[in-house]
């Protein structure tokens, strides 16, 4: 008899019903059937309008709600209780697909509903009346986690609801996998050919802003003839009982008076996805027209970018978020000239316009569906045992931040939300983080994106070492010089790790020839004095770098004899303060505890010593098991060390502890094999993307940067060097598991 899976329900409209709402969550739940396999299924409760709206659904919709009855919607949520193998409910929020005022009969499902719920609301409304407010309040209060589409509605939402604040994921609208092509084949399919295709698709309505597009073509065809405007879609259907097509009649009009008949042609049809792909397969520039300036997200936009095309769009959040000179324009509402200027300016430059096109589709390969289902089933895997073996979702790599953050000088130390705070200068430490990420990167096949970076941090390494050989740590922005703090503070650890960051240079055969002989001297000059150290986090970073060059230097320098003589310290360490219930280093955990067991499995490997890896494989154990705790990672708190036997600090949790874990899960993979590493390292980054104590993303989608830390009751705002380099290694070191 085979074993019953569990059920994840998805609560909204649903097609054959003509609403975007309803092909949303027809996305998602196909998506995320792919994702789960057979692991569990996936099954939906349709929104009806009345009783007397019926429609011939798919399979898997096995129940369907009149939208008006409260009856119906408690009874439901108490069946759903009853069923012990629902896993969680995704519900779609939009006010008007659910009656009464504002919608508001969802809260009789949600009040009754004792399954953890996940709600997507797909408007967010800056100045909400009075009653929307309340209802909307109450349904933050009930859920357990909050999606909401674009980083601008997250803003919105937590100024207006504090009670959100903590529960919100930025998961981007969904777009389809599909080839990137050129229009020359689908527009001859179309009778279109020689022809430039200017297109907007979506349900009609007077928000649409049609119109406005209309009275910029004339002087568009004045200078391109050949150009066409394709509009493609029917009457919302509410729109359609309300006012029938007098939208649709007085466009029409419109064209005829601006003698465009031959120009625009509109198509009165609800389009499946592989025609709608195929018209904008057929499209140079696709115009994204909404008059409403508080339109959270348009589902067209997302739509025409992630299938390769440019886009011309007022000026709205998700365009403000998701547009920029790459990709396309935007433009202000309701103005006529804007767009005809606009577009005429994309016109003029072909090779440029295909650019922008391949660019498009590049950057939205992380919205495909299957991903964004991923990120869905991985925040609802927080709060329910069901469905924790998903995972995650990597965002894109993005190095904006990163560059934000560096000068011509090197790289700032801290920052003020997303901007570097220059006052209090650089270190070593973050530019030495920040070369062993490029080395990586480089290796990775983004050489040309990071070889200015490269070649800054690198020079700042230089800049820091003192005639002796050792190194200075903090640098003044304004004079560059050192500051008194390298003669107060103990920088040892910041020595070592610039000798890691080195290595990393001299043994990647990818960077030059001329970086990696500037990498090698100010590596031999500082050796003689790190052959001896005294903090075990020290002897790691040696023994990490030692490693890496074991076969790059002549015997003469006894590269192994190095490793062999730290691990050993290390190692020593290890059995004098371990006992039955604590193995480990120390008497206590603090700050990038993984790099010990990490640098004990890297020199088992180098070494070939059994003894140093089971070493490794048992403290790393202890770590895991101290660390990860109800399907996510738990890292020491900062606020105070976790003695043993004592109360463990629960905040300040900071970006480099689950760096450092994934760090060494991952060369704990790559040594062993092991899966169960593999599966950890993802467990881990999750941690960066929502799933921790306060279920709030660290990663700033928007930016690139990684916010510094999890509080009590907050993130920490500013995204400073440590934490953006600690996430982006993280990030790295995750595609050695793919």
């Amino acid at each position: 008899m085979s074993k019953a899976k569990p059920i994840i329900v998805f609560v909204g409209t649903y097609p054959p019903r003509e609403c975007g709402i309803a092909t949303f969550t027809q996305d998602l739940l196909t998506g995320s059937q792919k994702i789960l396999e057979d692991r569990a299924v996936c099954k939906v409760c349709a929104m009806n309008l009345s009783p007397l709206d019926t429609y011939e659904y798919p399979p898997e919709v096995e129940w369907q709600l009149d939208q008006n009855s409260k009856k119906e919607h408690i009874a439901f949520a108490k069946k759903i209780n009853k069923n012990m193998l629902v896993a969680g409910v995704m519900l779609q929020h939009e006010y008007g697909i659910y009656g009464g005022k504002y919608g508001e009969n969802i809260l009789s499902f949600v009040r009754e509903c004792q399954i953890p719920i996940i709600v997507t609301l797909h408007t967010v409304l800056p100045m909400p009346t009075p009653l929307m407010k309340e209802i909307t309040k109450e349904l933050i209060l009930k859920v357990k986690g909050i999606v909401v589409l674009t980083e601008s509605a997250k803003v919105i939402l937590e100024a207006v609801y504090p009670e959100s604040v903590g529960k919100i994921t930025v998961i981007p609208h969904g777009i389809h996998d599909t080839a990137f092509s050129d229009t020359l084949r689908y527009k001859k399919k179309l009778k279109l050919n020689r022809t430039f295709v200017l297109s907007t698709f979506g349900l009609l309505s007077r928000g649409k802003g049609i119109e406005y597009v209309l009275k910029s073509l004339p002087s568009i065809i004045k200078k391109h003839p050949r150009t066409r405007y394709l509009v493609l879609g029917q009457t919302h259907p509410v729109v359609q009982r309300e006012e029938g097509e007098s939208y649709r009649i007085e466009l029409l009009k419109l064209v005829t008076k601006l003698k465009l008949n031959k120009y625009v042609k509109f198509y009165d049809q609800y389009f499946s996805v592989p025609n709608l792909l195929f018209f904008l397969k057929a499209t140079d520039i696709y115009i994204s027209t909404s008059i409403n300036p508080d339109q959270a997200v348009s589902g067209t936009l997302s739509y025409a970018l992630g299938t390769g095309r440019t886009v011309v769009s007022t000026n709205f959040p998700q365009a403000r978020e998701i547009i920029d000179e790459n990709n396309g324009k935007l433009v202000n509402v309701k103005d006529s000239d804007a767009y005809s200027a606009t577009i005429l300016s994309l016109m003029e430059d072909r090779h440029r316009l295909k650019e922008m096109n391949k660019y498009a589709f590049d950057t939205t390969r992380h919205m495909i569906w299957g991903n964004v289902a991923k990120e869905y089933m991985q925040l609802l895997s927080i709060y329910s045992p069901l469905v924790r073996t998903i995972e995650p979702v990597l965002p894109p790599l993005k190095l904006n931040h990163l560059k934000r953050m560096t000068d011509e000088f090197g790289l700032f130390q801290f920052a003020n939300g997303s901007l570097p705070n220059k006052d209090f200068g650089y270190t070593i430490d973050d530019n030495a983080r920040a070369l062993v990420l490029c080395s990586w990167l480089t290796t990775h096949g983004s050489k040309n994106r990071v070889a200015a970076l490269t070649k800054i941090y690198i020079n700042f390494i230089k800049k820091c070492q003192l005639p002796d050989g050792t190194f200075i740590n903090y640098v003044e922005h304004s004079d560059k010089t050192e500051t008194a703090q390298n003669k107060s503070e103990d920088i040892e650890e910041s020595n070592t790790r610039a000798l890691w960051a080195l290595s990393e240079i001299i043994s990647n055969s990818e960077i030059s020839n001329d970086l990696r002989k500037i990498a090698e001297e100010l590596f031999l000059k500082a050796l003689p004095h790190f052959k001896k150290v005294t903090h075990q986090r020290s002897k790691a970073f040696l023994i990490k770098a030692f490693s890496n060059v074991i076969t790059h230097f002549p015997k003469k320098y006894n590269i192994a004899g190095l490793i062999k003589s730290h691990a050993a310290e290390i190692l020593e360490a290890l059995e004098k303060n371990s006992s039955d219930n604590w193995y480990w280093f120390d008497s206590y955990l603090a700050y990038n505890n993984a790099i010990l067991p990490e640098s004990l499995f890297i020199a088992g490997k180098a070494l070939k010593n059994e003894r140093f890896l089971e070493a490794g494989k048992k403290s790393l154990e202890f770590l895991t098991t101290e660390t990860f705790r109800d399907g996510f990672y738990f890292p020491i708190g900062h606020t105070d060390w976790y003695r043993r036997g004592q109360t463990r600090s629960e905040f300040d949790q900071q970006p480099e502890d689950p760096a450092s874990m994934i760090l060494a899960l991952v060369t704990a993979y790559r040594i062993t094999g092991n899966e169960e590493y593999q599966h950890m390292a993802y467990k881990c980054f999750t941690w960066f993307l929502g799933n921790n104590m306060l279920a709030v993303s660290l990663y700033n989608y928007k930016t690139g940067g990684c916010y510094d830390g999890l509080h009590p009751d907050r993130v920490n705002q500013n995204q400073g060097a440590e934490s953006l380099v600690s996430y982006l290694t993280a990030r790295v070191a995750m595609l050695e598991l793919n």
